[in-house]
């Protein structure tokens, strides 16, 4: 990206620098909303399992026994 800052520096005034100032702007925005990196990552919320949530796999089986 710096170096097409560095290029847009160059542009002489006028409206083609106006216009890559404002394209290099949303880039810059896109890249750094899209990059997951820039927040911290972190590991989802696992709630307390409860008995109910093993009846689907116990068959006749209960959760508390037999």
């Amino acid at each position: 990206m710096s170096a097409v800052r560095a290029h847009v520096e160059a542009v002489p005034p006028g409206q083609a620098r106006t216009e890559a100032e404002a394209w290099t702007r949303w880039a810059a925005a896109s890249v750094e909303r899209l990059d997951p990196l820039s927040t911290p990552p972190r590991l989802r919320d696992i709630p307390e399992p409860r008995a109910d949530d093993l009846k689907p796999f116990l068959g006749r089986w209960g959760p508390y026994g037999p």
